[in-house]
């Protein structure tokens, strides 16, 4: 009997880019105590739970991208840009562990 090949499909999360409601929501989840904006620690939070390498890099980085009146944190105004700004990184559903969404 001859070996017939059948091609193996693989399929990978991964591949599956996040979207901008997602991006916001682990965004508000990571605004600890509720005012409303984001500060430093927050959005390193944020992108520690989106599987940063570098964090605390990361969240200065998207202050500088989204901060438009400089005080050092990203309000609702704001938000828009932080959230372009991490669609523009490529993060995707694969880089995501349930596990960092769980609130404490």
């Amino acid at each position: 009997m001859p070996l017939i090949a059948t091609p193996k499909i693989i399929i990978k999360p991964g591949n599956i880019p996040m979207t901008a409601e997602q991006l916001k929501g682990i965004f508000e989840q990571c605004d600890k105590n509720g005012d409303g904006r984001l500060d430093r620690a927050e959005l390193k939070e944020a992108f520690k739970r989106l599987g940063a390498m570098i964090p605390r890099w990361r969240a200065a980085r998207g202050l500088h991208h989204a901060d438009a009146n400089g005080d050092g944190y990203i309000d609702e105004e704001e938000m828009t840009g932080l959230v372009n700004y991490a669609l523009h990184l490529g993060y995707t559903v694969n880089q995501l562990n349930p596990a960092r969404f769980m609130r404490y």
